[in-house]
């Protein structure tokens, strides 16, 4: 259990590297007159090559919590750290001024030839934005004490959010010939919707931490390197290809989500033999 430990800090300090590689796929791999993916670039496969070696290190990392199923949910992620609940928090507000901010740009901006049911599917989404930013704060408390089915419900909100994230943004880049620039967002929204998944299962099913611990620590690295190098990009001065507001904004949400899969993470990996509730 003690390599366990260090997993989550892995899964931060592997941002670092992921953001560089990305922004430099972001610099070389498009054309610049068309922002279509430049053929041969080979940016793409080293920052594939990265999010796959820290997959496999994940990976490994995360078999000695398949010790861990049958231990009770407040014992493996119960807690009364100040860090969790102040990390928790920040995701949760973040997430609740981003649903606000997505719903303002749906009904100020529109696409060309939407259809009707596609801006009402944004509208749901960012209400349901709102509402998982809510319940991000709420299981920073119910985290901390012994958890009701009151409680257990919080966990079901952000699931539902995250289901939607990937259908919005498969809907908005499924079509789109510069694909490539999106394609590693819409993996890392995969592994979050799996992520948030197993933990969930902690409280509505068989407890799986193992995958839990690994599907949070990846989408944790492929979201933040995916949207940190963009953002590295454009400050390099790199305009091509350029995403659109909403798309900036989902990335920023999906970053938002990771804060507090990455404090689950610290708390999941710490030790068990006692737990901090009693305290």
């Amino acid at each position: 259990m003690k390599q366990t430990k260090v997993l989550p800090v892995l899964a931060v300090v592997l941002c670092l590297p992921g953001v560089v590689v990305r922004a430099l796929h972001m610099l070389n791999g498009f054309d610049i007159a068309t922002g279509l993916p430049a053929v041969g670039n080979a940016w793409v496969w080293y920052f594939t090559a990265l999010l796959v070696l820290a997959a496999v290190i994940y990976a490994a990392l995360s078999v000695p919590l398949r010790a861990k199923n049958n231990m009770p949910f407040e014992q493996l992620l119960g807690t009364q750290s100040v860090g969790f609940r102040m990390a928790a928090v920040i995701s949760g507000l973040l997430l609740l001024v981003g649903g606000v901010g997505y719903l303002y740009l749906t009904m100020t901006t529109g696409e060309e030839d939407a259809a009707g049911w596609a801006k009402a599917l944004e509208i749901v989404y960012a209400v349901v934005t709102v509402l998982c930013g809510i319940c991000a704060i709420g299981l920073a408390k119910a985290q901390g004490s012994e958890m009701t089915d009151r409680s257990a419900k919080l966990m079901l909100v952000p699931l539902l959010w995250s289901c939607l994230h990937l259908l919005v943004n498969y809907r908005m880049t499924c079509v789109d010939p510069k694909l490539a620039s999106f394609a590693f967002g819409l993996v890392a929204d995969v592994m979050l919707v799996l992520a948030l998944y197993h933990l969930a299962r902690l409280l509505y099913g068989k407890p799986r931490p193992a995958w839990l611990a690994f599907f949070g620590a990846v989408t944790t690295t492929v979201s933040v390197s995916d949207m940190g190098g963009y953002g590295l990009s454009r400050l390099m001065g790199v305009t091509i290809p350029e995403w659109s507001d909403k798309m900036v904004l989902r990335g920023c949400l999906s970053v938002a989500a990771c804060i507090l899969l990455v404090a689950e993470l610290f708390v999941l990996c710490r030790e068990h033999t006692t737990t901090e509730i009693s305290e």
